[in-house]
Order: structure tokens, then sequence, then C-alpha cells
């Protein structure tokens, strides 16, 4: 967890969140939360799993920063719903990708025509 304290300062920041308005959030003084974004302490795990919920992370990215989705999509949107496109049946996920297929062929090759 060497860099905790980076990954957690990043995404904070990324989420718009300031030091004070974050520690809030997850229920701990801003002086706490200042240690663990310097690497100085570090949260408990209950404090971690607060935190990686106010991010809208799991728990794996917050502590490793080994979640290749979320560092490569930068729409939290987008992200979002690809998240919950995971929890549904295989046939739906299926159509889902089916779809995705057929948009981003038909948006290549309309870029492709106009240039």
């Amino acid at each position: 967890m060497s860099d905790f304290g980076s990954i957690l300062k990043d995404l904070r920041n990324k989420r718009g969140f300031s030091q004070e308005a974050f520690a809030k959030e997850i229920g701990v003084h801003v002086t706490n939360l200042s240690k663990y974004e310097r690497n100085i302490s570090v949260p408990s795990l209950e404090v971690a799993k607060r935190m990686a919920e106010t991010l809208g992370v799991s728990l794996d990215r917050l502590a490793h920063g080994d979640n290749r989705a979320e560092a490569t999509i930068d729409d939290s949107d987008l992200l979002n719903l690809f998240s919950k496109a995971q929890k549904l049946s295989d046939k739906q996920k299926e159509t889902v990708k089916d779809f995705l297929s057929a948009f981003v062929l038909k948006a290549d090759l309309a870029q492709k025509l106009a240039g």
C-alpha cells in the first residue's frame, strides 16, 4: 500500500472533494485524512471501505490502483454503466456487447466516410 496516499488524493481530487468535505463525508478528522494522503498513517478497514464507497471505486482500486477500467475510462457515468452491466445475466451482457460493437462500428464507418 505504498501508493495508497497518492491514489487516495488523486481520486479525491478527481471527484471534486476538498480534504475538509471528504473527511466529513467519511467521518474522520481532516488531520487524519491528511496523514493518510501523505502515507504517514493507514486507515482502518472500516474507514477505507467508507472512502472507497464515497469515491465510487472498489477497495482494491483504492488500495492498489490496479483497476484497469477505472484507470482508462475517464467518464464516470460510462464506468458506472459498465459496472452495472457486469451484474446482468449472461444473455443480457451479450446484448449489451452486441449493441456497443454495432454502435462503435457505425461511428468508425461514419468517421472514415467523412474524412
